[in-house]
């Protein structure tokens, strides 16, 4: 079969279990003199372990995945349809600042126009957030739309939605990364917006294939592509537990920026920017003090040496039988297709779970991908 190399890409990410991590090792380890295209012609699960460095469980899945194209000519027909732009992490087009932290997603999906990447800054924050939130986004957003820094969020209601509009509202641009595919748009009711973003010479973006439904699993993973768009992520307003501060803390392993917003301290809304700041992230109280890291100090991630993340853990969690036995499998490295089969529990109550797990402070996912007990 004669496909171009992107298209292939694409095929494998489409196959249920061979998620970034495992792409991006098959690309490390392919003999130069190796095409993409000989996937589709080896039966032997030997042949594909050595020439692409897999586990016989994962070649197994290569091949009897490639051998239906349903899917990719059904992804194909449906990107020519609505005109949707794309990349794999192979192509000049990926966005150069993803590209960069480990195990990047494998495919991008888009609508509307890709900025220049390299002056974009994150803004996340409760979906609870209150007239403090959108007082401080209106305080921040367009001083950075000012100095063309794009908005980067996650297209939720509440934080989200007010970082995006302040973006509109400043003539500025703005990115939603979304948690489901470009054609199964959530929050619905964000639908409006999303157009409105495209409309001004946004993006929306994202990582699922096209008609991937929102579920639980997928927002952990949404949160690092946001970090990982970004120079770095403004916290305005997030709880302890709460899916800004996983953001934030994957904004700090890749190495950027992170900075945070106080509050009262008697808020749960800001507990979570509290935590931060004393893990290392930077207080800010205006746009100066983000403005202050790029045009001013240059000095790079905000973080003192030395200093981690640390997460209350929340072992009310891990109670259910679900969750414990996700726990005790995760003390090694655990890629989510490993906890299907460890666990015997069905794809989305794993990732359901692991979602409630990692809010808990229990797991988390490190740079490959894999999940691992904290």
């Amino acid at each position: 079969m004669q496909l171009p190399d992107q298209h292939i890409i694409l095929h494998l990410s489409l196959l249920n279990g061979i998620g970034p991590a495992k792409v991006a090792h098959m690309m490390h380890a392919k003999p130069s003199d190796v095409a993409w295209s000989v996937l589709y012609t080896l039966r032997n699960v030997s042949d594909i372990m050595h020439m692409f460095g897999v586990t016989e469980h994962i070649a197994k899945k290569i091949i009897n995945g490639l051998q239906d194209v349903t899917l990719l000519e059904q992804e194909l027909a449906l990107i020519k349809k609505h005109q949707i732009q794309w990349a794999t992490i192979a192509d000049d087009t990926y966005p150069t600042l993803l590209r960069h932290i480990n195990a990047p997603p494998t495919v991008v999906y888009w609508l509307g126009e890709l900025p220049h990447m390299e002056r974009a800054i994150a803004m996340v924050g409760s979906r609870n957030a209150n007239y403090y939130g959108q007082r401080m986004v209106n305080v921040l957003v367009p001083a950075l739309v000012e100095q063309q820094w794009a908005i980067v969020s996650g297209g939720a209601i509440g934080l989200d939605t007010m970082a995006h509009r302040a973006a509109l509202q400043a003539k500025g641009i703005t990115i939603a990364v979304l948690g489901s595919g470009l054609l199964q748009q959530y929050p619905t009711s964000n639908k409006r917006l999303f157009a409105e973003i495209i409309a001004t010479g946004g993006t929306v973006l994202s990582s699922f294939p096209l008609n991937e439904t929102a579920m639980p699993g997928n927002f952990p993973a949404r949160n690092r592509i946001i970090a990982g768009l970004s120079k770095g992520c403004v916290v305005v307003q997030a709880a302890i537990q709460s899916g800004a501060r996983i953001t934030a803390r994957f904004a700090l392993d890749q190495g950027r920026d992170v900075f945070a917003v106080p509050g009262s301290v008697d808020d749960p809304l800001s507990a979570g920017c509290h935590a931060l700041i004393q893990e290392g992230a930077k207080l800010i109280t205006g746009p100066a003090d983000i403005l202050a890291e790029y045009e001013e100090l240059n000095q790079g991630p905000v973080r003192a040496a030395g200093q981690t993340v640390t997460y209350q853990k929340d072992l009310a969690y891990v109670d259910d039988s679900v969750g414990g036995r996700i726990v005790q499998a995760c003390a090694q490295p655990q890629s989510t297709d490993d906890l299907v089969q460890t666990t015997g529990v069905n794809l989305t109550e794993v990732q359901e779970k692991l979602f409630e797990l990692q809010l808990a402070g229990v797991v988390e996912q490190d740079f490959t991908g894999m999940w691992i007990a904290r």
